[in-house]
């Protein structure tokens, strides 16, 4: 079985929405981390560095012999509990649990340049803060030792939590983008049979349809000759024939539209031309008010009367005689109002009015098959423009079919060129 277009990029959809749920809660899972770690990092340097500048003020007189210094280094660990490493001489001093380590390199040449310095190193699987500085009053470097083993350790525990938040984000998302899947799937299905009792039910009617449309037409040609008890009958019958002709062929055509197996075929035309002939071959001229400019466009003269004649027919069923259609063009668009003085449309009504067989009232009954605004909106969509309503209640109501424009460049003599013209055919022109 054919897979619809729709159903696949619905399940893309469906699919992109669990990877974009894991993606974010990754992205929120590490950016918490690293601002943890970062602000974790910085508080111990703060009190690493206090305490490093405190025990520089203590070595303001330092002796000179080694088991002096020895001493002495040893009571910054006896007494703080600090792990200290002097250099002196040329010679090293270290307390008793200072890591047996060389100093680096980077940080020695910065403090022998009279700075206070620090440097993160591992000993043994265990991370340090190593902060040194120039003793005062000497050339001698002493250099504090702060263990960031639980600093470390925390944040080890933090990332495993993290990662394991993330990975029930993800497999929650998964479950929930399976099952829309799953849902959008039925749901696909069912617009599909939807779609396709449509297209069945349409084409299934025609056959019989045209026998009854023909006899329907005869019957209308000797309406005058039939009893007068049997007249009105008659003509109730040739309008519900008419009615059913137009609902199929209106079934019809949102079938196709549904399908996307519709084409466009653009050519000049003069869409002030276009509405004055719909409203002339309707019937509708001594109904209707005419306020229009010529407007030059390209696109497809079919579907641009199908909008026009059920915008129109739509006004004048509802809105009473009062209508009044204006064309023109706005900046980058053209544009047809159908206006009507009618009883307008309440407001809750309204986002409505392009649904399929709505109705406002539904005990309303008229002689549309209740797509002709459907259809006029899927047709402007299909040109690239849209048709919208307004409405007050007791004022009446608005249609504009809008378009962007695509205008055929005029000919010598100011005619719409055709595709047959000198010059390699009509060129289109933006806005």
């Amino acid at each position: 079985m054919h897979r619809p277009p729709a159903l696949g990029r619905r399940r893309r959809l469906a699919l992109r929405f669990a990877f974009v749920a894991g993606l974010a809660a990754g992205v929120l899972a590490a950016g918490s981390y690293f601002l943890v770690w970062e602000g974790r990092l910085r508080d111990s340097l703060a009190r690493a560095e206090a305490q490093a500048r405190f025990g520089l003020r203590q070595a303001v007189e330092l002796p000179t012999k080694p088991p002096e210094l020895r001493a002495f280094v040893r009571t910054y660990e006896e007494e703080r509990g600090l792990r200290v490493v002097l250099l002196a001489g040329g010679r090293t001093f270290g307390s008793v649990r200072s890591p047996s380590i060389e100093i680096p390199g980077d940080l020695r040449t910065l403090v022998s340049g009279g700075r206070l310095g620090y440097e993160r190193v591992g000993v043994g699987g265990v991370a340090y803060l190593i902060v040194g500085g120039p003793a005062p009053g000497s050339d001698q470097q002493l250099y504090f030792f702060f263990s960031e083993a639980g600093i470390a350790r925390d944040l080890a525990q933090l990332r495993n939590v993290l990662l394991l938040g993330w990975a029930a984000v993800v497999a929650v998302a998964f479950v929930f983008g399976r099952g829309a899947e799953l849902r959008i799937a039925a749901l696909s299905a069912a617009e599909a049979r939807e779609r396709r009792f449509t297209s069945d039910v349409a084409h299934e009617l025609r056959t019989p349809l045209s026998g009854l449309v023909a006899e329907a037409s005869a019957l209308a040609d000797h309406l005058d000759r039939l009893p007068s008890e049997a007249r009105r009958p008659a003509e109730l019958l040739v309008a519900d024939v008419a009615r059913l002709r137009r609902l199929v062929e209106d079934l019809m055509e949102i079938s196709r539209l549904d399908a996307r197996s519709e084409e466009v075929l653009a050519e000049p035309v003069d869409l002030a031309a276009l509405v004055s002939a719909v409203i002339r071959n309707r019937g509708w001229e001594g109904r209707v008010t005419l306020l229009v400019d010529p407007v030059p466009i390209a696109s497809d003269r079919r579907r641009l009367e199908r909008i026009v004649s059920n915008l129109v027919e739509n006004a004048v069923e509802h809105g009473g005689r009062e209508v009044i259609v204006r064309v023109g063009r706005d900046g980058a668009e053209v544009f047809v109002e159908v206006a009507d003085r009618g009883p307008g449309i309440p407001l809750e009504h309204l986002p409505h009015v392009f649904d399929r067989f709505y109705k406002a009232d539904p005990s309303r009954t008229g002689r549309g098959s209740g797509l002709g605004l459907a259809i006029a909106r899927e047709n402007a969509r299909l040109l690239g423009g849209d048709v919208n309503a307004s409405s007050e209640v007791g004022a009446g109501t608005t249609f504009a079919l809008r378009l962007i424009v695509t205008e055929p460049l005029p000919g010598r003599d100011g005619s719409v060129s055709s595709p047959s013209d000198d010059g390699g055919g009509a060129g289109e022109a933006g806005p």
